[in-house]
C-alpha cells in the first residue's frame, strides 16, 4: 500500500500455528520503522529492515522463560515444560538474535518489544542484542 504519505510492506514471518504471520514497514518521507511480529529469527525481517530508521523486534530470554515456565507449572498451571518451550523457541526470538537481525538490517535503532518474561532487567536485553548491534537500543 501507498500514499503520498506512506507505504508499507509486509513481509512473511514464521509463528505458528498462525498463517500467514506479517511482519511490516512503514516507510514515510522523513522516516522508517519495521516491526518484526512475533517470530522466530528470520533474514527475511532483517530484508525488510534494510536501512529502517527503527526496527522494533520481538524477544524473548529463553532461560528466564524457562523459570518463568516451571514456576507456573508448579503454581497449578496446565502443561509442560517441554511443549512451552518448544512453543517458545518456534514462534519467537532472543534478543541475541534480535540484535543480529537489527546488525544485518542496517538499522540505527532497535526497540526491544514483547518481551518476557518481565523479571528481566533492561541491561540484560541490552547486553544480549549487544552482542551484535552497537547502535542505540530501547525497550517497550
Amino acid at each position: 500500500m501507498q500514499d503520498d504519505n506512506v507505504k508499507v510492506t509486509s513481509v512473511l514471518v514464521q509463528h505458528p500455528p498462525v498463517t500467514p504471520a506479517l511482519g511490516y514497514r512503514f516507510d514515510f518521507p522523513d522516516r522508517s520503522i519495521a516491526f518484526s511480529g512475533d517470530t522466530t529469527a528470520l533474514e527475511a525481517v532483517a530484508q525488510m529492515a534494510q536501512g529502517a530508521d527503527v526496527l522494533v523486534h520481538e524477544a524473548m530470554d529463553f532461560a528466564a522463560i524457562e523459570v518463568f515456565i516451571r514456576q507456573q507449572i508448579a503454581a497449578g498451571v496446565g502443561g509442560t515444560v517441554e511443549a512451552a518451550m518448544a512453543h517458545m523457541h518456534a514462534d519467537h526470538t532472543s534478543a541475541e538474535d534480535a540484535g543480529r537481525i537489527a546488525l544485518e538490517g542496517g538499522v540505527k535503532t532497535l526497540v526491544l518489544s514483547h518481551i518476557g518474561p518481565p523479571s528481566v532487567s533492561d541491561a540484560s536485553w541490552q547486553d544480549a542484542a549487544r552482542k551484535h548491534f552497537d547502535g542505540e537500543i530501547r525497550r517497550s
